[in-house]
């Protein structure tokens, strides 16, 4: 009996010192692995980009909604401060193939456009050691409007495209950034006059940052601003105020909630560097809107 005893405790001692060894050994390892989670709320924050991507199996449905200036010529009382007048919208499905590749497929009413995207995550920000989460974004726009003008004698001429890298970190707790680069080629332009000699051209490049302030569990600030480079959107003979965006988001069960106010209308970053983009200082800044839905599939 004690000898059974005695080779029990060994026994025990043993499986309890293995059992000591594994636990060391998992938390090593996790944290080696320890990634840093919800930088974003959103693949997107308000017309840019974030370092997220849709989680695996995830299919997300946004509607984006844009109204008109609140203030300046076309806003104040007689157009409701801009809720009469829609200056742009857009649904999109986006999914995520693997945890850190998506695509996405939306249609806006600027231009008509039917976009195409492409996002992977090739960094992530691991706690003690990487302090970045980096990403590259492909976007490609295809515009079926009608034609008057004959502009588009090939179809390739309808044809606009987005490549960009996007770096964001999460500082703290609270506070998340990020900065992207990002280069706007499209295959059709049509020149205006009245430039002093300034023309627009195919090839265009933005430099962007932005950042989300968590204040609550569910219940964030976010901002942007993005600067197109080239001497016609940098020119006083042309009507462009570089896109600056600010708002706040709301997490509510399965769905995402976004107010924001901005000085564009575009809701993809073809229309937000192409289209002319108005003052803040004259009140031409516009409510919008974008709620997410999220379907496990």
């Amino acid at each position: 009996m004690i000898r059974f005893l005695l080779v029990f405790l060994f026994c025990s001692k043993i499986s309890f010192g293995q059992n000591d060894m594994l636990a060391i050994l998992e938390a090593e390892a996790d944290n080696e692995v320890s990634f840093v989670r919800s930088t974003w709320k959103s693949p997107m924050l308000i017309n840019s980009y974030t370092t997220e991507t849709e989680r695996k199996g995830v299919l997300d449905f946004k509607i984006s909604h844009r109204f008109g200036n609140i203030g300046g010529q076309s806003g104040g009382g007689h157009s409701l401060f801009g809720l009469d007048r829609a200056s742009n919208i857009r649904f999109s499905f986006d999914y995520g193939v693997t945890e850190e590749f998506q695509i996405g497929i939306g249609r806006s009413k600027t231009n008509e456009n039917i976009d195409g995207l492409l996002k992977y995550k090739f960094l992530k920000q691991k706690k003690g050691s990487t302090p970045i989460t980096a990403v590259i974004l492909s976007n490609t726009a295809f515009t079926p409007k009608r034609d008057p003008s004959g502009n588009f004698s090939k179809i390739a001429h309808r044809f606009s495209f987005i490549n960009q890298v996007i770096i964001g970190s999460k500082l703290n707790n609270k506070l998340s950034v990020l900065f992207s680069v990002s280069h706007y080629h499209q295959n059709l332009v049509v020149q205006s006059v009245g430039f002093n000699g300034l023309k627009e051209v195919n090839d265009l490049f933005s430099i962007g940052c932005g950042a989300r302030y968590r204040i609550t569990r569910k219940l964030s600030v976010v901002g942007e601003y993005n600067n197109t480079l080239g001497e016609l959107r940098n020119s006083i003979n042309y009507k462009y105020d570089h896109p600056l965006s600010c708002g706040i988001e709301l997490e509510t069960g399965g769905h995402v909630f976004h107010i924001n106010l901005s000085n564009s209308s575009g809701l993809i970053f073809q229309d937000l560097l192409d289209t002319e983009s108005d003052s803040w200082g004259d009140g031409e800044f516009k409510l919008g809107f974008r709620i997410s839905r999220f379907f496990s599939l």
